[in-house]
């Protein structure tokens, strides 16, 4: 069994994630959705390549009607300049105009900001995913075998 923790790099105050989530509401929009999510994955691979604050991306699917990314941003500042600008913004538009007038498809995001103290994770005989797959990794040892002690919250001794 091989246990991995990982912990976000040195240059990152505040992890700020985005889960942006495409549903079809109707077959109609389905080729749609997987065109949109080839681009953001296309576009995500850029991002990430120019060095443009996007740590990683990973997509998720809880089927095949509702399916998006989740993002790890180095700061809400870096997420909000490259979704400002084409083709985040095209896209953005575009996909609320398709549920506004067609009402077959709908999109989300959520932004969750989360201080670097407030990050903890562990792997067990997994390949390099989430923070594991850019953070920093470690052996889960001493201070660092159970979540509470990586968060910092060791529980006061009765």
């Amino acid at each position: 069994m091989i246990r991995t923790i990982a912990t976000l790099p040195e240059s990152v105050a505040e992890l700020c994630l985005i889960r942006l989530g495409l549903q079809v509401r109707r077959w109609t929009a389905l080729p749609y959705a997987r065109r949109l999510a080839r681009a953001i994955d296309r576009s995500a691979a850029e991002a990430i390549a120019a060095g443009a604050g996007l740590l990683g991306s990973e997509r998720f699917a809880f089927g095949p009607w509702h399916f998006g990314v989740l993002q790890y941003w180095r700061s809400f500042d870096d997420l909000e300049q490259w979704g400002r600008r084409p083709p985040h913004s095209e896209w953005w538009r575009q996909a609320v105009e398709r549920g506004r007038t067609k009402s077959d498809f709908g999109v989300y995001h959520e932004v969750f900001l989360v201080p670097r103290a407030a990050v903890e994770s562990i792997y067990v005989n997994c390949e390099p995913v989430g923070l594991l797959a850019f953070g920093t990794p470690g052996e889960p040892t001493g201070t660092m075998t159970t979540s509470r002690d990586r968060l910092g919250q060791r529980a006061p001794k009765p």
